[in-house]
């Protein structure tokens, strides 16, 4: 299909992919049906995307149908311009702005009809395929990262702008919260997790400088080391129990009784929000606003940088033979090897009107080596820098989880197409289809934890939702070499365990 579309408006001419803005300000215009005249007739209608998977029911998803010429270029994206019907209404019933809703179990077919009688069709399944074990609303929402202990205990952060201060919880796999504890300090990326069960936590406000917070497992306050840099990004923590974090001008190695052991020293705002990964023989690396990824040794010294072609804000992630790969601002995917040298690099999408997009997310590796990234959707790139497959979904800074049965678990807004504002936990299998999908009311994001026994944690809806699947073989997350955000439960950010 081609991407391009030639729309007449009374406002301005919109160039489309799927979805997209017109005006300066990035905002999707509101468009009118009478508004739009095409300016060739209608030929074909494709349904955005051309096959639904729904894995419960009263779930409800906006769908996009395209007007399309001969040459298979876009006229139009309106989806109230069509009418729409539904081949088993006790299934999927359709609205006549091209919303679907799961109803009853079994499959349909969705067909949007053009005025001039073109017509194009999306085959839906409904299938029992998960059930919402229980949901947990906490004030303000999730929004600072989760991670799991050893015992399948969830720790999950809200904060709260007006105070810029954060409150921590402690909530067992059934989803009863065990402590909370409300802390003076805003709080945004991921906490890691020490062999003794302390949470540590990095803070940053303004110009106050950062704070890294160590938590005992019982939710009390073992220490805080103040007068850092600002800290946007995540701890790692490496074999002996030091932990790495990011601030600034500076790379800190902190020991586990809360004392800074080296501080390496670059330019002011190089370490901003790439978290750092440690490999199996200690090497630290961590992406930086200069373009430069840094390899340094376990004293603090620095090995060796490597230049991309853009800041890297993507945090990086180490594959089974040592490979380290990450994303960048221009738009690409990078593998680098241990000794600095580039293996490849792939763009994984610049055909946009607009240039490239960020590539800020944080890859995951599979079992078979495949890495997994979020752009704008999901990325499966094969060892060799190859792209696989591409699902559409909203941007993501975030990860996908991989299952050990290879089903890659996101949570974000899906498709882009919806604009509703709710969010969608969804599994896709190794290659690339749609399992089952669960919409969420509000956002979704960040990513999701698999379980002791399974299930699939995701911070939606306010909260923290609980998602069992009838048929799981996701061998409870292991078996993958860096299955997810920062490579286990207990968001080590290092290599080989």
């Amino acid at each position: 299909m081609k991407v391009a579309t030639h729309l007449r408006t009374t406002g301005c001419t919109c160039l489309l992919i799927a979805m997209t803005a017109c005006g300066g300000d990035g905002s999707t215009p509101t468009v009118g049906p009478d508004e739009l005249e095409p300016l060739i007739p209608v030929d074909s209608v494709a349904i955005v995307p051309p096959q639904q998977f729904f894995g419960s029911l009263s779930h409800f998803k906006q769908i996009l149908a395209l007007a399309l010429d001969e040459d298979g270029s876009v006229l139009y994206g309106d989806s109230s311009r069509f009418s729409w019907s539904s081949s088993a209404p006790d299934v999927v019933s359709v609205d006549q702005e091209g919303g679907i809703t799961s109803v009853g179990w079994g499959t349909a077919t969705v067909t949007a009809t053009d005025d001039g009688g073109a017509t194009g069709t999306t085959a839906v399944t409904v299938r029992d395929a998960i059930r919402v074990d229980w949901s947990l609303v906490l004030p303000g929402g999730i929004d600072a990262g989760n991670v799991m202990g050893s015992d399948g205990t969830i720790y999950a952060g809200t904060n709260d702008w007006n105070t810029d201060s954060s409150t921590w919880y402690a909530i067992s796999p059934g989803g009863d919260i065990l402590w909370s504890l409300p802390l003076p300090y805003y709080i945004e990326g991921y906490p890691a997790i020490g062999s003794d069960g302390a949470l540590y936590l990095a803070s940053w406000f303004h110009d106050e400088g950062g704070r890294l917070i160590a938590v005992d497992p019982d939710g009390s306050v073992r220490w805080v080391l103040e007068d850092l840099e600002r800290i946007r990004a995540s701890p790692a923590i490496g074999p002996d129990g030091t932990i790495y974090v990011p601030g600034h001008r500076y790379l800190y190695a902190i020991d586990p009784m809360g004392e800074v052991q080296w501080a390496h020293e670059q330019d002011d705002n190089v370490f901003l929000f790439s978290s750092p990964a440690v490999a199996s023989d200690g090497t630290i690396y961590v992406g930086g606003d200069d373009r430069s990824l840094y390899a340094i040794n376990p004293d603090g010294t620095l090995r060796w940088t490597f230049g991309a072609g853009d800041r890297i804000r993507s945090s990086p992630s180490i594959g089974p033979d040592g490979t380290i790969y990450f994303g960048s601002h221009d738009g690409r995917l990078y593998a680098v090897h241990p000794d600095g040298t580039e293996r490849w690099s792939v763009e994984m999408h610049c055909g946009l009107p607009w240039g490239c997009l960020r590539a800020d997310g944080i890859p995951s590796i599979g079992p078979d080596g495949t890495i997994y990234m979020m752009v704008d959707g999901v990325y499966a790139v094969d060892p060799d820098g190859s792209v696989l497959w591409h699902f559409p979904a909203n941007q993501s800074s975030a990860a996908p989880i991989l299952g050990a049965d290879g089903t890659v678990y996101v949570a974000s807004i899906y498709p882009l197409v919806d604009g509703d504002g709710d969010g969608r936990i969804f599994a896709l299998d190794p290659e690339g289809r749609l399992m089952w999908e669960h919409r969420t009311e509000g956002s979704a994001g960040g990513s999701p934890l698999i379980g002791l026994d399974g299930t699939i944690f995701a911070a939606a809806s306010g909260g923290l939702v609980a998602i069992v699947e009838h048929e799981s073989a996701n061998g409870g997350f292991e078996g993958a070499p860096w299955p997810q955000v920062r490579r286990d439960r207990a968001n080590s950010g290092r290599a080989g365990g």
